[in-house]
């Protein structure tokens, strides 16, 4: 029982309930710069996901003094790990996650050092500096960018496909949109969501139009196009919605939204990955009752 319940304590400062969504990046980036299905994309996931969870681990190092007095459920506050674990744990998942993409993976160095810089710079500044939420898209953005570089690592210079480098942009705006409505996740008047925010949330829409070049245009595409287009929107209402009633669950949903944006985005590369991300979709949505996704 001691082991289960150290187990559930690692999982929730890494938050994996929101790992698939990781997953799905690395799709989305791996299949818009022309990769096909490998061994290595499973290694590119496997680091990939230790440094998410690295990062998660972290955020909850840096934030010790503060959870102290605005969330003491969280694992260190609680008493249920040191903050000396934590810190321990929380390099080793990011040195073992370098280590795969690095030594296991074509991923670039300089996307690999990006990710991790953007990481850190996030955790340090997070709490003393609002321009920081765009830090935590570059995050997710450098998921994307790094898994397309593993593909075109044949080339003399860093040939990322520009529509992958436009999805991650996208990628940035919609995180820090997120980002700046889960800051009110522990006030005891959080308010609403502000209009900056909310069209942030909203940029995910125009991921299908970016992506709809890989395929010929015809009716069968312009019907993927608009499927992609209408269920991207209508998740982000029912986002939208949550983030209204019960902001905790409103994160919840956008965060797990991103695989589904990430299915809308890829499928017009590889369907079979476009399907793969969907079911992805349904996992991060059962496993964020399991373990909280923030």
């Amino acid at each position: 029982m001691k082991f289960l319940n150290s187990l559930r304590t690692v999982f929730v400062l890494g938050r994996v309930s929101n790992l698939p969504t990781i997953w799905t990046n690395v799709l989305v980036g791996w299949f818009l710069a022309g990769g096909d299905w490998g061994a290595e994309l499973g290694w590119i996931i496997a680091g990939m996901s230790l440094i998410y969870v690295a990062g998660m681990t972290l955020n909850d190092a840096f934030d010790a003094a503060w959870d102290r007095q605005h969330a003491p459920a969280r694992p260190v506050p609680s008493g249920r790990i040191s903050p000396a674990a934590v810190w321990a744990l929380g390099a080793l998942e990011m040195f073992a996650g370098a280590g795969v993409l690095l030594g296991l993976t074509s991923v670039h160095l300089l996307f690999t050092a990006l990710l991790l810089m953007a990481v850190l710079l996030y955790n340090w500044l997070h709490k003393s500096h609002a321009g920081s939420v765009l830090l935590m898209g570059a995050c997710r953005a450098l998921v994307y960018v790094g898994s397309a570089s593993a593909v075109v690592v044949h080339t003399d210079s860093i040939v990322v496909p520009q529509l992958v480098y436009l999805i991650a942009l996208g990628v940035v705006i919609y995180i820090a949109g997120l980002t700046l409505a889960a800051r009110k996740e522990h006030l005891k008047s959080p308010g609403g969501l502000g209009l900056l925010p909310r069209l942030m949330l909203e940029f995910p829409v125009l991921f299908p139009l970016f992506s709809f070049q890989y395929v010929a245009p015809g009716p069968a595409s312009y019907a993927l196009v608009g499927a992609g287009v209408a269920g991207v929107w209508s998740w982000m209402l029912l986002t939208r919605g949550a983030l209204r009633e019960k902001l905790p669950r409103g994160i919840a949903y956008a965060i797990a939204g991103i695989a589904f944006f990430d299915a809308a985005t890829v499928a017009f590369a590889d369907w079979r990955a476009a399907v793969v991300c969907l079911l992805f979709f349904v996992l991060t949505l059962g496993a964020q009752r399991i373990i909280p996704a923030t």
